[in-house]
């Protein structure tokens, strides 16, 4: 018997977190359903997805920017790409769309012109609450009455919901088999030195100005301390400039023998369980799979207080939250982990053991089937 082939759209021009979300959440799934994904031109999630053996289209996608050029573009892209969606859900038989950002309203278009045929699904993986809000609760009237389902990844994310039926949460799943052994903790290094690791794309907003400056702070009290930034710009101009900006910042206060930049990893795993402590300072975040990762790998885990971060773990007992830009309390927690090795071996165990019970199939990967399969019913 044929699959029920699913279309996920998706905006990243690069691998994001939202990404690897969502082919942790389709890969399990797919003895049930074929995927196909949908990325804009040029980007270079593609090479990625195409090595876990999706089919992987591309679409010129615009997106709503200050720049009076992509304004005028937006409207008459939306349509042209709506138009394009729809032909290649017939020409694929696909019969659901899977919008993997909130934002990106070309699926609604297909489904229109399929004369509401077409099966949609939106994605939230991201707080509408700290958008502009004119647009979020244009998004969020849009979803509420034409997606068949939105789907929440968090309940900080729910909260901005009203009460449809529509509007649910579905957890992004764990990853999936560990390739390396579980780190030691605290781990034992010949130098002695603490190592920190902040695992996030450049861009404004994720907390790494936050994360110097603690940085700073902290090493002048205990100069074990080590830092490490790892991620892409996504082959954006002011992500490049936030990086350097970040790089003159750590020049400027004498700390390049101790602070590193390097680029897009692929192996997530091995660069958290090398870490002492993962650091996450994002001003806003709906769920957040790097910490979810560090969780689940084994690392310990000092995080702001920016959404859906604090349901992943408890604090003080499995990782610390800290106070949204709060950098005086980010430069304690930092010390204080680092100087307890007895604190950091318990947040290690005790957080592989609370994503393992609160994340399992059930609330994750399997929910996500389910909607599919009660969305696929109306067909």
């Amino acid at each position: 018997m044929k699959k029920p082939l699913i279309l996920v759209v998706d905006n990243s021009r690069a691998v994001t977190g939202a990404l690897n979300a969502m082919r942790h959440a389709t890969g399990p799934l797919r003895e049930q359903f074929a995927f196909e994904y949908v990325v804009p031109t040029g980007s270079t999630a593609r090479a990625v997805l195409e090595q876990d053996g999706y089919v992987v289209h591309e679409l010129p996608f615009v997106e709503i920017s200050r720049r009076k050029g992509d304004l005028l573009r937006y409207g008459p892209m939306l349509l042209l790409n709506g138009w394009r969606l729809y032909r290649l859900a017939r020409q694929r038989s696909a019969q659901v769309i899977d919008l993997n950002d909130f934002y990106n309203l070309t699926g609604y278009v297909a489904k229109a012109l399929s004369l509401g045929r077409l099966r949609v699904i939106t994605h939230v993986r991201f707080l509408p609450q700290s958008l502009m809000q004119p647009l979020a609760r244009t998004w969020r009237w849009l979803g509420e009455r034409y997606a068949d389902r939105v789907i929440c990844v968090s309940e900080a994310v729910r909260r901005y919901f009203g009460g449809a039926a529509n509007v649910q949460v579905v957890f992004d799943p764990i990853p999936g088999a560990e390739r390396y052994p579980a780190p030691v903790v605290p781990a034992s290094r010949p130098d002695d030195t603490v190592q920190l690791l902040y695992l996030s794309n450049y861009i404004q907003g994720k907390g790494q100005d936050f994360a110097v400056e603690a940085f700073q702070k902290a090493y002048a009290q205990d100069n074990r301390l080590r830092l490490k930034f790892v991620g892409g710009d996504m082959g954006m101009a002011k992500n490049r400039e936030f990086r350097q900006q970040l790089e003159a910042r750590v020049q400027e206060a004498g700390l390049v023998e101790v602070v590193s930049f390097q680029g897009f990893v692929s192996d997530v795993e091995r660069a958290i369980k090398d870490a002492d402590i993962l650091l996450n300072f994002s001003e806003s975040e709906s769920f957040s799979l790097t910490c979810l990762d560090a969780l689940y790998f084994g690392t310990p885990l000092i995080v702001s207080d920016c959404g859906g971060p604090a349901e992943l773990f408890e604090n003080g007992r499995s990782g610390l939250l800290v106070p949204n830009r709060d950098v005086a309390a980010m430069t304690l927690a930092i010390t204080s982990l680092a100087a307890d090795a007895k604190m950091r071996e318990r947040f290690a165990a005790a957080g592989r053991a609370f994503v393992r019970n609160k994340f399992q199939p059930a609330a994750t990967y399997n929910r996500l089937g389910q909607l599919y399969h009660e969305v696929l019913a109306k067909v």
